[in-house]
């Protein structure tokens, strides 16, 4: 899921739940990508619109990626409700919708999940201390021509249940919409969000034991509260918060094909840059793996094994390297370490990027694969950028850490513009019908492409 960096209009680094670990995650943004493949409409296709969502201008995203998914009751094909605004994230895992949103098809008329006879709920807070709260439920997910039965989902303020204490692990930054919690559409700045990650599940087999590291702290997000008294609880696979695409009954259930349009450095206005989500890679016509895309495998904590910039190597775990379309801006190193080539902070916009001219990057990356490549990008004043009125920007940065061994690479939707991204699935026993192409055999944990 995503956070917001400052106001209520940007996107920020963010906690995600991936094998059974906690990593942060963050943004990016690129303008010198490969030419991108934009194939026609097909089944396996959801549109994409790029703009401030569901609050527009006054309270919404900059650098938002939203598509429409489908809720049905589990085996109905009649009794469904489809949801807009829903942000696009490959930098989480699972379907968290609004229960505000769900209107024609109520939470209460899905399915359950329990466990130990009490309703499963999952809690989760994020880089910038804001949290999602609420049951987990089965419900039917389409998208596009595609369907994912029964699959666990998280309905997000669908309890009236306190939030756990052990939840909230950072005291709640003050003065954030409803103290913290994004239970609301004004305090989420969406009606919900797809996590699409190359991963199945958002905590994985080791959320099947309450497993303590360090001693008496868990990561496990799922609690039961018999008697409204909240407490962790184990869950399997099955019943945790689950990717759609993993889960679909067809075989393009083996990753993803992001493409969007080049954007001026200029930026560009709400609702006018589109493109597709594509589902499957190399399963149909459409979303072949092209033969010009460079696959980095990632490790086993979801990111890229390394990167290389002004010749500092910046490793997994202790630094995150992801492409991430839920975060607004390249969340690239801090302020202090590229204060050599002109970025400083904002004033205005706390933890953005505003240098007195546009900055150039050029950063080579090298996957769990032993494959290697370089990425450009440029970073330029968030103050100017805001100020445009624009919604789409291809140069905007910020802090992501505060020192090389803290420092994150989080290349978030400006990197997609103008690039054929695509986000292969770990393989597993999920999609044995759609292993991986064979130029990415080698990348055990999933990968990206392009």
């Amino acid at each position: 899921m995503t956070l917001r960096n400052g106001s209520k209009a940007t996107l920020g680094c963010f906690l995600a739940v991936v094998a059974g670990l906690l990593f942060l995650n963050g943004c990016g943004g690129s303008s010198g990508g490969r030419s991108i493949i934009i194939p026609p409409a097909g089944n396996n296709t959801a549109p994409l619109t790029v703009g401030f969502g569901a609050l527009g201008p006054s309270g919404g995203y900059y650098n938002g990626v939203w598509t429409s998914v489908t809720i049905c009751v589990p085996g109905s094909t009649t009794n469904c409700q489809t949801i807009d605004d829903v942000l696009v994230d490959t930098g989480s895992i699972g379907l968290r919708i609004l229960n505000s949103a769900l209107t024609t098809v109520p939470a209460s008329s899905l399915g359950a999940i329990s466990v130990n006879g009490s309703q499963l709920q999952e809690c989760v807070q994020y880089g910038d201390t804001t949290y999602t709260w609420g049951p987990m439920m089965a419900a039917d997910v389409e998208l596009a021509g595609e369907k994912a039965p029964s699959v666990p989902i998280q309905v997000i303020g669908g309890t009236t249940l306190d939030v756990p204490g052990a939840c909230i692990a950072v005291p709640i930054t003050p003065g954030l919409p409803n103290g913290g919690n994004d239970d609301t559409v004004e305090a989420l700045g969406a009606n919900g969000i797809l996590g699409i990650a190359g991963y199945p599940w958002d905590c994985g087999p080791d959320c099947g034991a309450l497993v303590l590291t360090p001693p008496g702290v868990t990561s496990d997000p799922y609690y039961i509260c018999p008697s409204g008294q909240c407490e962790q609880v184990a869950v399997s696979t099955a019943q945790q918060a689950t990717n759609p695409v993993a889960a679909f009954s067809s075989a393009d259930n083996n990753g993803v094909l992001i493409t969007l349009p080049s954007v001026p450095a200029t930026g560009a206005a709400d609702g006018t840059v589109s493109g597709s989500l594509i589902f499957g890679i190399g399963t149909q016509s459409d979303n072949a793996l092209a033969s010009s895309a460079t696959v980095y495998g990632l490790d086993g904590f979801g990111n890229i094994p390394e990167a290389t910039y002004n010749s500092v190597q910046y490793t997994s775990p202790n630094n995150t390297i992801i492409l991430d379309t839920g975060s607004d801006a390249f969340y690239f190193l801090d302020a202090t370490t590229l204060a050599s080539v002109g970025i400083v902070d904002c004033t205005d916009n706390t933890g953005y990027y505003c240098p007195s001219k546009t900055v150039p990057f050029t950063v080579t990356l090298a996957g769990a694969n032993s494959t290697s490549g370089t990425i450009t990008f440029s970073i330029a004043n968030a103050d100017t950028v805001f100020g445009s009125g624009n919604a789409a920007f291809n140069d905007l940065g910020a802090d992501g850490g505060t020192s090389p061994s803290t420092d994150d690479l989080d290349f978030g939707l400006p990197f997609f513009f103008g690039r054929s991204v695509y986000v292969g699935m770990m393989p597993g026993v999920w999609n044995t019908e759609s292993p991986p192409p064979s130029a990415a055999s080698s990348a055990t944990n999933g990968y990206y492409a392009f």
